[in-house]
C-alpha cells in the first residue's frame, strides 16, 4: 500500500477521535444544564434506553447474529467498563466543575498504555512516557487554572471514569479483533442501559421524569444520538485502526473543547495558566504523533 494512502487513512481515523472529542466537549456542559431538572441516573437511563432502541431498530439483527458466534467473555469487559465510565462521569459532573472532570477524564493517556501492556502482554513503550507526563501537566494547568486543585467525591468519581475509559479502549480493541465495530458498540450501549436503569430504579424516584423540563429532554436526545451512538461508532472504528495509546492521547483534546463550551454555557473561565495548559496539550499531541509506536 502506498505510504501516502496509509497516512491518509490514519488521518481519517484521527479525525474520528477529534470529532468525538468535540461532541463530548459540548455534551459535558450540556449535561450540567440538564441537571437543573433531572437527576444523573435518570438522565443516563433515558439516554441509553433511547440510544439502544435506535441502535436495535437499525442494527439489532446484525448485533444478535454476531453475539451468537462469540463468547460473552469477549465483549463483557469492554461493555462493563463503558457502563462504569458513563455512570461515574455523570455523577462526577453533578458534584464538581465540568473542567475538573475534563482534566481527570483524560488520564487514560497514562492508564491505557499500561493496561494494554498488561492485557496483551506487550512491552510498554517507555519512549512515550515523558510526553504523556507533560500532557498531564498541561491538563492540570488547563482545568485547575490557578493550581488550587481540591480532591473530593466528584474528583474521585472522575478518576474512576478515567480508569474505566482506559478499559473501554483496551478491551474494546481486543473485542474488535473478533467482532465488528457495530456489534461492540451495541453491547456497550446495551449493558450501560441495563445498569443505568437499575441504578435509577434503586436510588431515584420515577417522579423525576415527570418533573424534567423540555431542555433536559433535548439534552437527552443530543446525548443519545450524537454522544452515544455516533461518538462510540467513531471511537470503535478508530480503535480498530489506531492503538489504544494513540486514541487516549488524541482524546486529551476533549478538556480543551469542554472548557471552551463551559465558558459560554456555565461561565467557567480560564486564566493565563489554563491557556498555557491548552497549548502544552496541543504541542504534546504533535510530538507524540511523531514518535514511532
Amino acid at each position: 500500500m502506498p505510504e501516502s494512502r496509509t497516512h491518509s487513512g490514519k488521518a481519517l481515523y484521527i479525525s474520528f477521535i477529534l470529532i468525538q472529542s468535540l461532541v463530548y466537549g459540548i455534551g459535558n456542559p450540556l449535561t450540567k444544564v440538564a441537571y437543573h431538572s433531572i437527576t444523573p441516573l435518570w438522565l443516563l437511563a433515558a439516554r441509553f434506553s433511547l440510544a439502544f432502541l435506535l441502535f436495535a431498530l437499525f442494527f439489532g439483527r446484525r448485533l444478535f447474529s454476531q453475539l451468537r458466534k462469540v463468547s460473552w467473555t469477549l465483549w463483557l469487559p469492554s461493555a462493563l467498563c463503558c457502563a462504569g465510565a458513563y455512570i461515574s462521569c455523570n455523577l462526577a459532573l453533578d458534584l464538581t466543575a465540568a473542567t475538573n472532570v475534563g482534566f481527570i477524564m483524560s488520564l487514560p493517556v497514562l492508564f491505557a498504555p499500561l493496561l494494554f501492556s498488561l492485557v496483551f502482554r506487550h512491552p510498554y513503550a517507555w519512549r512515550h512516557l515523558p510526553v504523556q507526563l507533560v500532557t498531564i501537566v498541561g491538563l492540570f494547568l488547563l482545568c485547575c487554572n490557578t493550581g488550587a486543585f481540591s480532591f473530593g467525591p466528584g474528583e474521585a468519581l472522575a478518576l474512576l471514569d478515567a480508569l474505566c475509559l482506559a478499559g473501554v479502549l483496551v478491551f474494546g480493541e481486543k473485542a474488535i479483533a473478533q467482532m465488528d465495530v457495530l456489534s461492540v458498540t451495541g453491547v456497550q450501549i446495551g449493558v450501560t442501559m441495563i445498569l443505568s436503569l437499575a441504578g435509577a430504579l434503586l436510588f431515584d424516584h420515577t417522579s423525576v421524569l415527570a418533573a424534567a423540563k423540555p431542555e433536559a429532554w433535548l439534552v437527552v436526545l443530543y446525548l443519545a444520538g450524537v454522544c452515544t451512538i455516533a461518538a462510540y461508532l467513531l471511537q470503535n472504528k478508530a480503535v480498530a485502526h489506531l492503538s489504544a495509546s494513540t486514541v487516549s492521547m488524541l482524546q486529551c483534546t476533549q478538556p480543551i473543547l469542554t472548557a471552551l463550551v463551559a465558558y459560554f454555557l456555565l461561565g467557567e473561565t480560564l486564566n493565563g495558566l489554563g491557556l498555557l495548559g491548552a497549548g502544552l496539550i496541543l504541542i504534546c499531541l504533535f510530538i507524540d504523533s511523531r514518535i514511532p509506536q
